[in-house]
């Protein structure tokens, strides 16, 4: 574990070399016959003296405590973040994390609710006998088919009875959750890491805190990115399996409102805009239209910008403001993080992403989240495959990690 000057300092490599002898990956992690050591790996978890690096996170996962790990789209360094006391900072810290007033942070906002921060102090997970275990929170159903059904129909209805209306609702964004059984010897750390490796275009992190608990995400959006005055964003929408065929009309009219809705609140701010043309953006076995968008703003509006652009109507629908206040009447799940928005800042730069393609990761399962944009036009079966679509990632990670 080493630190460096540059704008994110707290850096970890996990080359054996990099790494002292009590923080290297154990033998059995890397396939050899530790049959006696998996047995004993709740123990471990549990326990104040973990082993490994892979140990300590996984510890710290069950603790009254706060941190990040993360690693930036196409980026090979992992990035650790946590507080000396290992707590968030409230609203005054994380304001001030955003407008660059303050040294690293993290950024972490649920999707309805204030943001947090966790302010880079600590270089290496400390000890997890220092923290309080943490008492699960208890979660409302998952989503199934059933349900999923009545939600989809009823946005339909929704949808289909105000066409034409001014200002009427044109999309709403319906998502839900699924439970996973969690692997007997799974390992949060090393399915970040495994991550890292199925996805090295999104951006990968681990996060955990006492208010959201411990979340997995490897997502592929961009919510703003920049330095100084000079920023970017994209428009990301429509879903479909990778292909060379042009887009249908349903995406494209979905992607052409959420640029809308960000060349809006960019312009609200700031001057407008430069977008370019949309095109396919890959994320596994699936694609998202996207155009990208550059533009000129100093960095104390960029709280402001937050609060005008997120949710987008990605994650919303649109109008956002009606499709939140639908979504409030009619809740679909329970979203906590999903959704929201995290990433890294400093004094010099802020990277924050739209929390996608994600699980929270609890004592005996795990919860994956997935939404698509419903439409006048859209069908029910349709959707349904593209929320199990975006789930696939997270469901082939569990079962490597099995």
């Amino acid at each position: 574990i080493r630190r460096t000057s540059d704008a994110h300092p707290t850096h970890i490599r996990r080359t054996s070399d990099a790494l002292p002898t009590h923080f290297r990956r154990p033998a059995w992690r890397t396939g050899g016959s530790g049959g006696l050591q998996r047995r004993r790996r709740r123990a471990i978890l549990i326990g104040v003296n973990p082993t490994s690096f892979d140990d300590s996170l996984d510890a710290l996962c069950e603790r009254q405590c706060a941190f990040a790990l993360y690693r930036l789209p196409g980026g090979r360094q992992d990035h650790f973040c946590m507080q000396q006391d290992g707590k968030c900072g409230g609203e005054g810290e994380t304001g001030a994390a955003l407008r660059g007033e303050a040294p690293s942070a993290f950024v972490i906002s649920p999707f309805s609710g204030s943001p947090v921060c966790i302010k880079a102090e600590v270089s290496e997970p400390p000890r997890p006998g220092r923290f309080r275990l943490l008492d699960e929170a208890e979660l409302p159903p998952a989503t199934d088919r059933r349900r999923y059904g009545e939600l989809f129909h009823a946005c339909l209805r929704q949808l289909n009875e105000v066409r034409g209306d001014a200002g009427a609702l044109q999309k709403i964004v319906l998502a839900r959750c699924a439970d996973e059984p969690r692997p007997a010897h799974f390992s949060p750390s090393a399915a970040f890491r495994q991550l890292c490796t199925d996805a090295p275009r999104s951006f990968r992190a681990l996060i955990h805190c006492p208010a959201f608990g411990t979340w997995l995400c490897a997502t592929p959006e961009l919510l703003i990115s920049g330095s100084a005055d000079s920023w970017e964003t994209m428009a990301l929408a429509g879903t479909r399996v990778c292909s060379t065929a042009p887009w249908d009309a349903k995406n494209r009219a979905e992607q052409a409102l959420v640029a809308r809705h960000i060349r809006e609140a960019i312009t609200s701010v700031t001057e407008p805009p430069e977008e370019q043309p949309a095109e396919s953006l890959p994320a596994g076995a699936i694609e998202h239209l996207c155009s990208r968008m550059s533009f000129r703003m100093s960095r104390r509006y960029l709280p402001r910008l937050l609060d005008e652009l997120q949710p987008t109507p990605a994650v919303s629908g649109y109008p956002v403001r009606r499709a939140l206040d639908y979504l409030r009447e009619h809740p679909d799940t329970a979203r906590d993080c999903y959704a929201g928005f995290l990433g890294p800042t400093d004094e010099g730069s802020a990277r924050l992403f739209v929390m996608l393609r994600c699980m929270r990761v609890l004592h005996d399962r795990c919860r994956l989240y997935a939404g698509g944009g419903i439409m006048p036009d859209s069908r029910e079966e349709t959707e349904w495959q593209e929320t199990e679509a975006k789930m696939q990632p997270m469901r082939r990670l569990l079962l490597q990690e099995a």
